[in-house]
């Protein structure tokens, strides 16, 4: 039986999600392959879980009887015994499914390709970029899709920095993220100068580099995408985003993730919209050179025009994201299309 790696966890503010999208996963794919459940702790160590560890529960991190998993260029991954000794972790290909800093920016990547290891998902570059909005925006755009106007604040950036950035978007609202982040933690909508103020402190205490974005009015759609720009693309349902009130989407509270949203899917955008949001999305996926799946996020306006958001580049694959449900409703259970780009990366290994 295949064995398959499923990294989960990791350094970033997505910590939980993650574990939360492993758990989806295990219970889609443990009968289907051998699962080795290698748990990064929220200080970036590698520990080996058994087989049938709660990995929501976070239990397994603070157990120190769990042996560290260590990377060995050019020749795996290994498990490091009590002194020190090496033995090999033999796994057949990598899934890793972790948000954010330290997993979906192309270093975890990285430390797989140094180690030989086949994985699932975006390559280094394509991690890189699509976790750099202002990056992202801008090879959207070269790609002809249009992109919010964005400009990128570094941390301890001067008072007249902060006026340029707004002025450049077109003036308040603006939306305020840190600018390598892959979900809604951090982002804030400002309406006003007290606001943007307090919404830069949130963005930079997550990441040195801030981006500044035009506030596209809009309903916000996405793409659940497949594949490659060289073997051909497939495309889940085309979902679309109500929000309640005067906010924005965060599927991410955990208490209740749906608590101030409607998610349809299929959307009910018109024939027309769709066929652009579909193009849209495509095209942003192969400029951006993802491979394996991730999700694009666009905004359709009052006009009718598509505009990029951002793409995760290993979207979330809890029970109740975007990602699983989007390919449900096309038809595509997650199990299958996730051990379908298992056996795809397979064939290229």
């Amino acid at each position: 039986m295949t064995r398959v790696a499923l990294l989960f966890g990791g350094i970033s503010t997505e910590h939980d999600i993650s574990c939360t999208s492993a758990d989806n996963v295990i219970n889609a794919l443990n009968d289907r392959f051998d699962l080795v459940l290698i748990g990064i702790t929220r200080e970036g160590r590698w520990v080996l879980c058994p087989s049938g560890t709660n990995v929501t529960e976070g239990g397994w991190e603070a157990d120190a009887t769990l042996s560290p998993v260590v990377v060995l260029p050019g020749r795996g991954l290994a498990v490091a015994g009590e002194k020190g000794e090496l033995r090999p972790l033999s796994v057949d290909i990598a899934f890793p499914v972790l948000h954010g800093q330290g997993g979906e920016d192309g270093t975890l990547q990285g430390a797989l390709e140094v180690a030989g290891v086949p994985y699932v998902g975006c390559g280094v570059m394509a991690s890189a970029v699509c976790m750099d909005k202002d990056a992202a925006h801008r090879i959207a755009a070269a790609a002809g899709v249009r992109s919010p106007r964005c400009e990128v604040l570094r941390r301890g950036c001067t008072a007249e920095a902060r006026e340029a950035a707004v002025s450049a978007c077109g003036g308040f609202p603006v939306f305020v993220k840190p600018a390598r982040g892959g979900s809604s933690i951090g982002v804030s909508r400002a309406e006003d100068a007290a606001a943007y103020a307090a919404a830069l402190d949130v963005a930079f205490a997550l990441d040195e580099k801030v981006a500044v974005e035009e506030a596209i009015t809009g309903v916000e759609v996405g793409c659940a995408i497949t594949g490659d720009a060289v073997r051909g693309t497939r495309m889940g349902e085309v979902d679309e985003i109500v929000v309640s009130g005067n906010g924005f989407f965060r599927i991410h509270l955990e208490d209740d993730p749906g608590a101030n949203t409607q998610l349809r899917c299929p959307s009910e955008l018109s024939e027309d919209l769709l066929a652009r949001v579909r193009a849209a999305g495509t095209a942003v996926y192969e400029a951006l050179g993802c491979e394996g799946l991730a999700r694009v996020d666009l905004f359709v306006t009052p006009e009718g025009e598509v505009v990029f958001n951002e793409v995760n580049s290993m979207p979330g694959l809890t029970y109740y994201s975007r990602f699983p449900q989007m390919m449900s409703v096309a038809g595509h259970e997650l199990g299958d299309v996730l051990a379908g780009l298992i056996a795809d990366r397979l064939s290229r290994a």
